[in-house]
């Protein structure tokens, strides 16, 4: 009789499995068992709840972390290279601009203007492709968005997960909120959306202070008075300064601070490691309510997955938008449903910005975050990625979470100040010689991983401008080029137009549908979604109806002077300079008399 595999199916109602499984000549052997328990138990008997509760309260100052260290690629010469490397932006950017403003215009445009007008077809049509993606992500996202929009704190722990899952509450959330001389008044906003989880106790917060800042200690011992009673836990870390090989900055901060937290809840709460996330955030970070929540649901249910995952919110600038000048409101505006579309469009997997989680194993894995760097987020993934040998991906929580616009002293500083953000952010694109090195370097990650993420940073960092510029003004350069139309395929009866008019009209029908979409989806954030959220300022006269949606006309402006202009600046910046200053953006909406001596915490923003 030949041998035929069995084909096992198997069914859960009500806790019992039943498995059926066919055999030759018809019979099936049908077997009933109850579900498995979930263990949440530690070695010993003890559980998860009785260890953390033998440890109530906050631990203070952590001082012990995690020795873990990067291994070295390119002989150890690696951050040579990235030096070198870092001029490679703005030679792309200014030799591009430089062929299509001037040697196109001058020799191609007389010699060969058939090759003129593919370039410039090849550009409107990417333009056109990526307009009609983002916004097809965009409504997708919307609709997403007000799906998982649950207020209902017990409602994710209610959903059904695969059988045999970790239990709900074995999973624990390490939370990093790094800061340098913040108002004390915006810790505390961001601490109270931690705190009003549904399930914060299984919470423990670090905040990542930094050991330039002579209050540190203070505002720190300050804040875990307040909140240890309202957490799982609550920490910090005092990141030492002038450390070898460091750069002062965000990076270096989670750095340290993830370290020391991972040890303490490790080997001091006895959290087995494979039950934690870790999560890090902006000093003004607003979570939904259920974010942890829906963190925990989704880590369980990715299964083994989840210890090579990102774990990403959709985040948005909507908190304050009313208290900056238009321009600005309408670039965060921009930002915040640009964002929305790379959420919500199923062909991509988005890499992280500013706030995001993954299993503190995959941090250690990485030797957790890169202290020599400034951008942190696309950093950490990438780092990640190759760590993993590129098996890394995305996990989208279609959740909303806010971080605020940057808040001058005034009108124009504010202006300024969300200026040289713009600026700070496109220092990212020195992750462009830093995947070019491991795209060459680290061959235990698939070749087309690595291509993937290397074309992903050159579209974000360097061709988005590039197009931008050529699509403003190739009608003014070669915009009396003939070109033929067909507008009858059967008569073909063809007339000739002038690449000016074409443009122009390609312009103006895609400047009302982008402005007639971003008022509906703004003023469906502000009064659906964001509406009732702690600390959103959503139905302030300035933040909705027609006045706000009038200043939405200042996107094309807003794009130029605060996206392709601080773009060049960074990759100049970065050409005659690869050492960068962090300096933290400003936050002055909050200002807080100092709770604790000394001077202003906000004025001392360099580090």
């Amino acid at each position: 009789t030949p041998h035929l595999p069995a084909l096992t199916m198997k069914s859960q109602e009500g806790g019992v499995v039943t498995e059926r499984t066919p055999l030759l000549g018809g019979s099936t052997i049908v077997t009933i068992t109850s579900a498995p328990a979930p263990s949440n138990t530690l070695a010993g008997g003890q559980t998860l709840r009785t260890s953390i509760e033998e440890h109530p309260g906050g631990k203070g100052l952590l001082s012990e972390a995690q020795p873990d260290q990067a291994d070295a690629v390119c002989c150890g010469h690696e951050n040579t290279m990235y030096h070198v490397l870092a001029r490679l932006p703005a030679i792309h950017t200014f030799s591009f601009l430089a062929f299509f403003l001037y040697f196109g215009h001058v020799w191609l445009l007389m010699q060969r203007p058939d090759i003129a007008v593919w370039i410039i077809g090849s550009f409107v049509t990417y333009g056109v492709f990526r307009f009609y993606m983002m916004w097809f992500g965009a409504w997708n996202a919307l609709f997403l968005l007000r799906k998982n929009d649950v207020r209902d704190p017990e409602h994710w722990q209610k959903q059904v997960r695969p059988l045999g899952s970790m239990a709900f509450d074995s999973v624990w959330h390490a939370v990093i909120v790094p800061n340098y001389k913040e108002p004390v008044d915006k810790l505390r906003q961001t601490l109270d959306t931690i705190a009003s989880q549904s399930i914060a106790n299984r919470i423990v917060v670090c905040m990542g202070m930094e050991g330039r800042d002579p209050n540190a200690v203070a505002v720190a011992e300050l804040l875990q008075k307040e909140y240890a009673g309202r957490l799982g836990g609550f920490c910090y870390s005092l990141h030492p300064a002038g450390v070898d090989g460091e750069t002062p900055g965000k990076s270096s901060n989670e750095n340290w601070a993830a370290r020391c937290v991972a040890q303490y809840m490790i080997e001091g709460l006895r959290i087995p490691l494979d039950c934690i996330t870790i999560t890090t955030c902006d000093a003004d970070t607003f979570f939904h309510p259920n974010h942890f929540s829906y963190l925990t649901h989704q880590y369980i249910c990715d299964g083994e997955d989840r210890y090579h995952k990102f774990y990403l919110a959709v985040t948005n600038f909507l908190p304050n938008t009313g208290q900056v000048p238009a321009i600005c409101a309408t670039r965060f505006t921009v930002l915040s449903v640009g964002r929305m579309a790379e959420m919500g469009n199923p062909l991509l997997s988005p890499f992280p910005l500013a706030i995001y989680s993954l299993s503190l194993r995959l941090a250690k894995k990485a030797a957790f975050w890169d202290p020599s760097v400034i951008p942190e987020d696309w950093h950490m993934y990438f780092r990640c990625m190759y760590a993993d040998g590129g098996q890394v991906s995305a996990t989208k929580l279609m959740i909303t979470v806010g971080t605020e616009a940057v808040v001058g002293r005034n009108y124009a500083d504010t202006i300024k100040e969300t200026y040289d953000q713009s600026v700070r952010w496109q220092w990212g694109a020195i992750d462009v010689g830093y995947l070019l090195v491991q795209t060459f370097a680290r061959w235990d990650t698939p070749l087309l991983k690595r291509l993937q993420m290397l074309y992903a940073a050159y579209d974000h960092h360097l061709l988005a401008v590039v197009i931008c510029v050529v699509l403003v003004a190739a009608p003014f350069l070669y915009g009396k080029l003939p070109i033929m139309v067909n507008l009858n395929i059967f008569t073909g009866a063809e007339l000739i137009f002038p690449l000016k008019t074409i443009m122009v009209t390609v312009w103006a029908i895609h400047f009302g549908m982008h402005f007639i979409s971003l008022c509906y989806m703004d003023h469906t954030l502000r009064n659906d979604l964001l509406k009732g959220r702690e600390h959103f300022e959503t139905q302030a006269q300035q933040t909705n109806g027609p006045g706000k949606w009038i200043s939405l006309l200042l996107f094309p402006v807003a794009d130029i002077f605060l996206f392709v202009i601080p773009t060049m600046h960074a990759h100049l910046k970065m050409f005659i300079s690869s050492n960068f200053n962090y300096v933290p953006s400003a936050k002055l909406g909050a200002r807080c008399p100092n709770p604790c001596g000394g001077e202003d915490l906000g004025n001392d923003k360099d580090v």
